[in-house]
């Protein structure tokens, strides 16, 4: 089902069941969301004529972005939804080049239970561990961003 490498101590199948597909959920919405805030970088990139294409990373769009930042009615709010959506690009990294790992402890009587992330391209990198919490928090923060970035106004074109 996906859970073969769990940490687990005295968890039985059927929470490890549901855990993990609330886990795979989280996942989900969390790209759908960074998918989303691509949509929006997409928009304004074909808008202001920046130099971009579909393959392109999404780093790379938002400098490219960030080379237009003059046919944006506020640059300096570009400038800052640019660097939050930087900021979780790591993140993203991980969370894409993973197969999906629930680590659940016990301290005899409360659970924790984190998602790891092991970016299949680095092996040798610790994984990177979050709790359902903080993904959701991500993936509200990203859901924000994208609903931010395609309310950006861009500079009246001059009628010339």
């Amino acid at each position: 089902m996906g859970y073969q490498n769990l940490i687990i101590k005295g968890v039985g199948a059927e929470d490890l069941t549901s855990i993990w597909t609330e886990a795979q959920l989280l996942r989900g919405a969390f790209l759908d969301a960074f998918a989303r805030v691509e949509m929006a970088v997409m928009l304004y990139a074909g808008l202001t004529g920046a130099k971009v294409t579909p393959a392109m990373p999404l780093s790379q769009k938002l400098t490219a972005l960030e080379k237009d930042r003059k046919t944006f009615n506020n640059p300096r709010r570009l400038d800052v939804r640019i660097a939050a959506i930087r900021e979780l690009l790591p993140v993203r990294a991980d969370v894409v080049h993973s197969a999906l790992e629930v680590a659940i402890t016990f301290d005899g009587r409360v659970a924790e239970t984190k998602m790891q992330f092991q970016n299949a391209s680095d092996a040798a990198r610790r994984p990177l561990a979050l709790t359902t919490d903080q993904l959701t928090a991500m993936t509200s923060r990203l859901t924000r961003l994208a609903m931010q970035f395609s309310h950006q106004r861009l500079l009246a074109k001059d009628p010339t």
